[in-house]
């Protein structure tokens, strides 16, 4: 003999081996050819008897099952509300033989129409005519469901599309989980070993993986669309001074095209007065709730999702021969690069000159410094080079990391991807990081001194970076208040803080702290800007796989940077080698084999081989 129970596993009652069985849990081993072995709940246990011939009760169960006639047994069960199966077998069969019982129980059950069964009661109650009803109903529901669903799965198992209400990308961003389209292509995709977004790219769904990545983007972030409308400019700049005795010149690389700082360099008799000027589009109250909306520009290769309205951009772009608005920081300083005294204004400049990084850095360089080229600025470029340095000791930390390479990329005509490295840290990007660090510690401290709420850029020990209303020292950069107020067409951060600036020098009401554009932004910025950086991120690792395949790159050198991260050669890619290779000191260089490159979902296979 053997000992069997009828038990409830995986949505249905089954008769199964019992091996033991407690007050909680019953042990039993699956009939089918794997005999798995599992522990299921108590509660689950309908009964346990003993047969010699399983194999005989499970066949005899199954025909008997099928042959019942629920409807009769309803109408003959009338009598009671509570039946155990043994009394319905008796009922039915007149018998209540191993067989006929168990079969009884699972025809009753499988599904439930006339009967319901209760796990805790071990018993089964007749249902009345509007439950009976409603099973009915559900049951035909479910039947259309699956039929459904085995339409889309069975077409797309077979790699064919589906007939569906759908737009199938749209299960590729913020799906809805429990839909059926869902659920189909997702058993589908595992069961052909594929990423959903392999499957769709497979059925022809997928045209552009860019589009496709910055669609999803867009959609999420900008679900109103990117485009946004011109507003009326009125910053009253005719009523703004003019300041015509410096000569204002920026720094920015030739693909700039919302330049909004400035600097200006004036000789005095004990040392000189350093300018720097940032566009003043907060001028326009009106942007304020524009740029909190959408807290940042978002760049990506080949691509930028601006902040502010293009008509704003343009306008207030600090482009060579206009006259615009600025906010300036004056510092004068002695020849000893200390600085004596500051002073902030609200006034109109006129911008002499663009200065272009890719032309300033072949005589502007390290190398260079001590040599007289007669380039244009160059005497003002090395004086603010020689006030960053000073500046960048005084603070004690580097405001730049040396081993940090920026890249450049743009597409030619044809549409090849050209990526261009530039290492960091040279005298250009030392000069704007440090002025900028100044300009935006001192304005800190201004409306920190003058109790007006500003959006604090705060970095406290072990601590992440976060935007806060409270103002604390940024322990990074070794400053006491540090803001962000320098790049007012970028970021929405610095317009706003720009704007509680310009009411502190106007003596005008400022924002109040609960206004929408300030509040926003602190709720908002790090997560929001933390994914715009993300998107970013993704759409540069797509366009450096794309040009490994593009130059038929198949080995890369990698260059040590921290533990086992190391940094590919060329591209902005970083990879965690610690499962190929033990640590390594910083600057270390090893070769990798690249190759299986999968555009999708932006994977390759990469190996030492040196």
């Amino acid at each position: 003999m053997t000992d069997l129970a009828l038990i409830y596993d995986d949505n249905s009652y089954k008769i199964v081996r019992l091996l033991s069985q407690d007050k909680k849990s019953v042990s039993i081993e699956l009939l089918a050819a794997n005999k798995q072995q599992k522990k299921i709940k108590f509660d689950n246990l309908v009964d346990s008897f003993s047969s010699s011939n399983p194999e005989k009760l499970i066949t005899s169960v199954s025909t008997l099952s099928q042959e019942i006639d629920q409807e009769l047994l309803w109408e003959l069960s009338s009598d009671n509300q509570l039946w155990n199966y043994e009394s319905l077998a008796e009922l039915y069969f007149s018998d209540s033989s191993l067989a006929h019982k168990i079969a009884l129980f699972i025809a009753l059950t499988s599904p439930e129409i006339y009967f319901v069964y209760n796990p805790k009661e071990k018993k089964l109650k007749r249902c009345n005519q509007e439950e009976i009803n409603q099973h009915k109903l559900q049951i035909a529901k479910q039947k259309e469901y699956q039929e459904k669903f085995d339409r889309i799965y069975n077409k797309l198992i077979n790699k064919e599309q589906p007939d569906w209400q759908i737009d199938p990308l749209s299960l590729l961003n913020k799906p809805d989980k429990n839909s059926i389209e869902f659920k189909a292509s997702s058993k589908a995709a595992k069961e052909l070993k594929l990423t959903l977004a392999e499957l769709l790219f497979e059925l022809g769904y997928i045209k552009s993986i860019e589009e496709l990545m910055t669609t999803n983007f867009i959609r999420h972030y900008f679900p109103q669309g990117t485009e946004l409308a011109n507003i009326t400019i009125n910053d009253h700049s005719e009523d703004i001074p003019f300041n015509n005795t410096i000569k204002v010149f920026s720094i920015d690389d030739s693909n700039t095209t919302e330049i909004d700082d400035a600097f200006s360099v004036e000789k005095i008799n004990d040392g000189w007065k350093i300018g720097i000027h940032i566009s003043a589009p907060s001028l326009n109250k009106e942007l304020l709730t524009i740029a909190s909306s959408r807290i940042s520009t978002v760049y990506y290769p080949g691509h930028k999702i601006t902040m502010l309205p293009e008509q704003i951009i343009s306008h207030y772009s600090l482009d060579q021969g206009k006259e615009l608005p600025v906010v300036s920081i004056y510092f004068t300083i002695d020849n000893q690069m200390i600085v004596v005294s500051h002073e902030s204004k609200l006034e109109l400049v006129k911008v002499s000159d663009n200065l272009r990084t890719e032309t300033l850095e072949q005589y502007f360089n390290t190398e260079n410094l001590s040599i007289d080229h007669g380039y244009p600025y160059e005497s003002e470029l090395k004086l603010l080079h020689k006030f960053a340095l000073a500046l960048e000791e005084k603070r004690g930390r580097p405001s730049v990391n040396q081993l940090m390479v920026d890249y450049n990329f743009s597409f030619s005509d044809d549409g090849q991807v050209i990526i261009k490295p530039r290492l960091r840290g040279n005298p250009i990007d030392k000069l704007v990081s440090e002025l900028m660090i100044l300009a935006n510690c001192t304005w800190g401290r201004m409306l920190t001194n003058a109790f007006i709420p500003a959006i604090y850029r705060v970095k406290q020990p072990r601590e992440p970076v976060v935007m806060t209303l409270t103002p604390n020292s940024h322990t990074g950069l070794n400053v006491d208040y540090y803001t962000w107020a320098t790049s007012p067409l970028r970021r929405a951060a610095d317009i706003v803080n720009q704007s509680q600036i310009i009411s502190l020098l106007t003596k005008t009401k400022p924002l109040a702290a609960t206004d929408y554009a300030v509040a926003n932004i602190v709720e908002n910025f790090d997560d929001v800007y933390s994914a715009y950086l993300k998107f970013q991120d993704s759409m540069e690792h797509y366009w450096s796989l794309r040009y490994f395949l593009q130059e038929n790159i198949t080995q890369v050198n990698a260059t040590f940077t921290f533990k086992c991260n190391v940094q590919l050669d060329g591209v902005p890619i970083q990879l965690d080698i610690s499962h190929l290779t033990t640590m390594q000191p910083a600057g270390t260089v090893i070769k990798l084999a690249i190759s299986d490159i999968n555009l999708i979902n932006q994977t390759f296979n990469y190996r030492i081989i040196n």
